[in-house]
C-alpha cells in the first residue's frame, strides 16, 4: 500500500491448499489505526475469492489487542487445534519451533463466499 509514492504497508501471502494463508501483514506506525490494515485484508480476500481459495487463514497471538482480537472484528474465526488442516498444523509447529510459544498463538480463518 503507498501514500505519496511510499510504502505504507504490505501483506504477504501464499497458498496452502485451498486457502491463501497471510503469513505477515505489517504497516508502518503511522499510518496503524486508519483503516489500511482492513483495507489490505478485503482487497487480499476479493483477488482470493476471484482466484477460487475458500477461505483466507493466518497465524497470530491470541492476547494481543491488534492481532487476534482485530482479526476476530474483521470476520475471522479462531481454529481449535484438533481441526487444524495438516498444513496450518505444520505452520503452527515450525513457529514454536522458531521460539513462538505454541499456547500464545492461534490460528484463524475467514471463509470467503
Amino acid at each position: 500500500m503507498l501514500a505519496d509514492e511510499h510504502p505504507v504497508g504490505f501483506l504477504v501471502a501464499e497458498t496452502l491448499d485451498s486457502s491463501l494463508f497471510i503469513a505477515e501483514l505489517s504497516l508502518h506506525q503511522e499510518w496503524q489505526g486508519k483503516g489500511i490494515g482492513r483495507r489490505l485484508i478485503c482487497y487480499v480476500a476479493e483477488q482470493a475469492r476471484e482466484k477460487g481459495y475458500t477461505s483466507l487463514t493466518l497465524t497470530t497471538f491470541r492476547d494481543v489487542p491488534w492481532n487476534a482480537p482485530w482479526y476476530a472484528r474483521l470476520g475471522f474465526e479462531m481454529l481449535a487445534e484438533e481441526t487444524l488442516p495438516a498444513k496450518l498444523r505444520q505452520k503452527r509447529e515450525e513457529e514454536a519451533a522458531h521460539g513462538l510459544a505454541y499456547e500464545s498463538r492461534c490460528a484463524m480463518r475467514l471463509m470467503l463466499r
